[in-house]
């Protein structure tokens, strides 16, 4: 009797060791439409998408005074200078890179503007994963007309 209770004691031992342990899995990263996108705050709409039609066309006229302001000419020109920008966790927008169009050759006063005029908007609300509950970076392109 004692070695089939210990025959069946290291029985358990054994198959409890040898039974591989589930192993957690990693929180989805990728966008869900449950989470929410940065909101600019001086385009109060609730939908993501015109909150962002608002801010582009709103980047655009206030680049346009900029460059107004600053006498920049462009000539006979018509391009399209696309600018890669990062909003980070805080909501603070900035310039990660630019790709220039096929007539466009990046002056660094159009550049420097560009990049003044970004520093000075407002703070953005950042991006929220919602299955993580946390404020996440994001990234994207925007296209910016140069015209006369």
């Amino acid at each position: 009797m004692k070695i089939w209770g210990l025959f069946l004691i290291f029985s358990l031992l054994f198959f409890a060791c040898t039974n591989p342990k589930p192993k957690p899995q990693a929180p989805s990263v990728n966008w869900t439409p449950l989470d929410e996108p940065p909101l600019y705050p001086d385009c109060p709409q609730e939908n993501s998408k015109s909150n962002w039609d608002c801010f582009a066309k709103t980047l655009q006229k206030k680049l346009n005074a900029k460059w107004a302001a600053d006498k920049l000419s462009f000539d006979d020109l018509n391009d399209t200078l696309y600018v890669t920008l990062k909003l980070d966790k805080l909501g603070q927008l900035s310039v990660m890179n630019y790709k220039n169009g096929k007539q466009l050759q990046s002056s660094p006063v159009v550049l420097t503007s560009f990049e003044e005029l970004v520093a000075s908007l407002p703070l953005f609300q950042p991006a929220f994963k919602t299955n993580l509950e946390v404020a996440v970076e994001v990234q994207w392109t925007l296209p910016i007309v140069i015209s006369k």
